[in-house]
């Protein structure tokens, strides 16, 4: 050992030595405070995960928006950006101002002395994060992407070094009761759970007190060309899932020769974060695809038994949850035969009454 580890080891063993353990009697409960209530925590760290190029940074520039208008349950506050991947001026400006975003409520880093933009790298520049929140009293911090600010020692897919970088981020969160959004990839994986897709080590996950996750919306009759989104809540340490949210993508005008894009909520979404991962699936895909032309060709003439449709899919290896999805699409609706059989039929209109009791 050389002489610096020496004298760090010896301070720590004095640290621990002189340590008087806390009771339990001493503490005290305090609830939860909230940035967004339910979903991203004050003083920690909140996970925003899906696959590239769904909305991820739209999402933040929404929640960032709000947050200057005092529209998150509080007054207007400050949040600080961390963009790596997106021009300041071409992009996120832009979408700022398709927002509705008070624009003297959200910040950037400053340039370094020579004029470049700092480079903040995990977990090295905490302190200079420290003089960046108390100076903008930033109550919203945002990292996109979060690997973009990890040097190349932190090995993202070993779970111990993965939480050693991110530990500091998280205790200095929790000093200043700021909420620090994590913007995160999906891996190539196709496991349903969201806690395994993220990219890298099951690490990230484990220190998130919250995760989301923004994926297409299942049901968006445009597929993947479609601009309807969904946020699902996947994991919460502080409390209990909240529902999930429907987005669509849209743009307007921003200035006289730039549209840029933005998040309009469009209510609430019945897909889990679960559901969301297995649906969207290239094979889930293909399967709501041959379910839809079994519904045409079988419907075609007219009405149908829903257990022989059931049947007919069963057969094709297409579940019963996929045929309810293309019979949505396709707005067939069902008819009831009698006291408990129903049917299906082509129809551009959906009845009031559906059979699932009954069926």
């Amino acid at each position: 050992m050389t002489c610096a580890s020496i004298e760090a080891q010896a301070e720590r063993e004095e640290q621990f030595a002189s340590a008087v353990p806390i009771r339990a009697s001493e503490l005290q409960v305090r609830p939860v405070e909230w940035l967004w209530p339910g979903r991203v925590p004050q003083g920690g760290l909140t996970v925003l995960a899906g696959e590239p190029g769904l909305g991820k940074s739209l999402l933040s520039l929404w929640l960032a928006s709000r947050l200057s208008r005092g529209e998150l349950g509080g007054t207007p506050a400050a949040s600080l950006f961390l963009t790596a991947e997106d021009s300041r001026e071409h992009t996120v400006l832009p979408r700022l101002v398709a927002a509705g975003a008070e624009l003297e409520q959200v910040l950037f880093p400053a340039p370094a002395a020579d004029g470049l933009e700092r480079t903040v790298r995990l977990p090295d520049d905490v302190d200079y994060l420290r003089e960046l929140i108390a100076s903008t009293a930033a109550k919203l911090v945002v990292f996109d992407p979060l690997v973009a600010y990890l040097p190349a020692r932190v090995n993202t897919w070993q779970d111990h070094s993965f939480r050693a970088a991110l530990a500091p981020l998280a205790g200095l969160a929790e000093e200043q009761g700021t909420a620090v959004l994590l913007i995160a990839h999906l891996n190539k994986g196709r496991d349903a759970d969201p806690l395994r897709r993220l990219g890298g080590s099951i690490g990230l996950a484990a220190a998130a007190r919250s995760l989301l996750l923004l994926a297409r919306d299942p049901d968006d009759p445009e597929g993947e060309t479609g601009g309807r989104r969904v946020l699902a809540h996947a994991k919460s340490n502080l409390g209990q899932l909240e529902t999930s949210c429907a987005y669509r993508i849209e743009t307007r005008p921003v200035g006289k020769q730039v549209k840029a894009a933005y998040l309009e909520p469009t209510g609430t979404s019945r897909f889990s974060a679960v559901e969301l991962l297995a649906l969207n699936e290239p094979e889930a895909r293909s399967k709501l695809s041959e379910a839809e032309a079994l519904l045409r060709a079988e419907l075609e003439g007219g009405s149908r038994p829903v257990s022989e449709l059931r049947t007919a899919a069963k057969e094709l290896g297409i579940s019963l949850t996929t045929l309810d999805r293309a019979k949505k699409q396709l707005g067939a609706r069902s008819i009831k035969l009698d006291f408990d059989r129903w049917a299906w039929e082509l129809s551009e209109t959906e009845p009031a009454e559906d059979e699932t009791a009954a069926a």
